[in-house]
């Protein structure tokens, strides 16, 4: 069962003001139904942010979305959009998808898309402040957000959990395939295998014409124990290019699925994959 929870109507209480931090908490605590005892969903989203620099990092991303209430409403409706039928496709696409809450919120800069858990639920967040910064409001790119965590939400329920990993490289690794597998239910939900949210100003012909250097770096860095973070996440990037290991890594997921179906190249062991992996990378050079 997906449970949708819009708090649209709430934050526009929030828009068209200068952002006060007081005003979101109590729009914040309003989402979930108080749990005496229990981490409150505000407590949630503010301890997820408690190493950023708010003055900095999060202040301007919330006054530029609240300054905008048109757009706000645009990517309200291209989520009301997205979530019309979901439960019945996501049962066709990708079977065995466990009970998600979906919330659509105004957060603190903890993601666009954000596939965790609240109080023993699986939950995904789609924070409106940055899907306004990174320019996702519109109907394609709000559908395929909303796909890609969901498809971790499926993914991890698939494995049964995320499995432990004690090295930089086991870290590294999975990463990609975790991001990969995300990015290929999304391309099959939106029905289209070559779509990439992330194609802005010929990011996707960079990709595809710089995939051998790609891999070969992120293979040699996984090899060399080094982090990996420069290919994940618009903060981060690499040649600069954010977020190439998305690509890399739906890619290497489409390998897989020339000889697997997706329930089973979604389910590899960390071995299988170090050995799939190394073999990926040796024919891309």
């Amino acid at each position: 069962m997906i449970t949708i929870y819009d708090t649209y109507p709430q934050m526009t209480s929030l828009a068209g003001a200068p952002f006060e931090l007081g005003a979101w908490r109590c729009y914040a605590e309003g989402i979930y139904p108080a749990d005496p005892g229990a981490e409150s969903f505000r407590e949630k989203i503010e301890a997820d942010v408690r190493e950023y620099d708010f003055e900095a990092q999060i202040r301007p991303v919330l006054e530029a979305a609240l300054a905008e209430p048109p757009e706000l409403e645009a990517a309200h409706a291209s989520f009301l959009q997205a979530a019309e039928g979901l439960a019945e496709k996501l049962a066709e696409m990708l079977p065995g998808m466990p009970d998600v809450d979906v919330v659509f919120y105004l957060g603190l800069c903890n993601g666009a898309g954000w596939a965790t858990a609240f109080r023993g639920k699986r939950t995904v967040l789609i924070g409106v402040e940055k899907v306004l910064e990174l320019s996702w409001g519109g109907a394609k790119d709000m559908e395929a957000l909303l796909y890609h965590e969901l498809g971790h939400i499926w993914h991890e329920a698939l494995l049964g959990g995320w499995p432990e990993m004690q090295t930089q490289a086991e870290r590294s690794l999975f990463q990609l395939y975790r991001e990969g597998v995300a990015m290929r239910c999304e391309q099959l939900l939106c029905g289209d295998d070559a779509f990439y949210r992330r194609d802005r100003g010929g990011w996707l012909r960079w990709c595809r014409e710089n995939h051998a250097a790609i891999t070969a770096e992120f293979a040699r860095r996984m090899a060399a124990g080094e982090n990996t973070q420069d290919f994940f996440g618009d903060w981060c990037a690499w040649r600069g290019h954010s977020d190439t290991g998305y690509y890399l890594g739906c890619e290497f997921v489409k390998h897989l699925m020339e000889r697997l179906p997706l329930s089973e190249a979604a389910t590899l062991s960390i071995p299988e994959l170090a050995v799939a992996f190394s073999e990926y990378a040796q024919n891309m050079r």
